[in-house]
């Protein structure tokens, strides 16, 4: 019987600050019978630390140290929580070349890259995105589709829809690392803070930093620069 996995997708940088050059693509996974737990645990730190409104990278603040380093902890110590990035240039991409002038559809084809080589053999997917606006209704649907094309015999796509992130906590998790991540990687140094949980997320990946490429078979904490168009 195939395993059963839960992938919860966000991105960073994609639509910011022009200055930024590299924008992050990620998604954080866990088997989908812990969904619910995992849940819990995020939700009784929030309890604990009294923080009911949506976190994320943007909200990482010094009042709320204690809370973001209690969900690294949380990452760190549970070994069936995974988290993959992709990282990309934006100065790169040439979406008059190779997407027929379509950012958004430049967009999801990175989508696809981050996924389609993470997606392992005799597991069936749950994915789930943050949701946003498009300009073609069909994104997501043709996301699945090409996936599910793609990994034919192999993985298995049960679904990939979107959700809110407000209502999903997992999905506030990935965009918690996706954001550190891309703050290292955009050499960003104003808040100290951020800079104190980079280094400390790298530590707990087992990386000397954040800005660097992992191996492909890096499990935990993979993080894979793309430098195609």
């Amino acid at each position: 019987m195939a395993k059963l996995i839960n992938i919860y997708c966000d991105e960073s940088r994609h639509t910011s600050n022009p200055e930024d050059p590299f924008m992050v693509i990620g998604a954080l996974s866990c088997p989908r019978d812990r969904k619910e737990e995992l849940t819990r645990r995020i939700n009784w730190l929030r309890k604990q630390h009294d923080v009911w409104r949506e976190f994320g990278w943007k909200t990482l603040s010094p009042s709320r140290r204690d809370f973001y380093w209690a969900l690294l902890d949380f990452f760190r110590s549970e070994p069936e929580l995974a988290f993959r990035c992709l990282v990309v240039d934006r100065s790169i991409l040439d979406h008059e070349q190779f997407n027929q002038g379509d950012n958004e559809l430049g967009f999801y084809k990175l989508y696809y890259q981050m996924l389609v080589h993470w997606l392992k053999p005799a597991c069936a997917y749950h994915l789930y995105l943050d949701w946003q606006q498009n300009q073609t209704q069909r994104r997501f649907m043709d996301l699945r589709d090409i996936l599910r094309r793609r990994l034919t015999g192999k993985a298995k796509i049960e679904c990939l829809e979107p959700v809110s992130s407000r209502q999903t906590p997992l999905i506030q998790m990935a965009d918690l690392l996706i954001g550190a991540v891309g703050y290292a990687w955009n050499d960003r140094s104003g808040s100290s803070i951020k800079k104190a949980f980079c280094a400390d997320l790298a530590q707990a990946a087992g990386l000397p930093a954040l800005k660097v490429m992992t191996t492909l078979g890096a499990d935990k904490f993979n993080i894979f620069h793309f430098t195609g168009r």
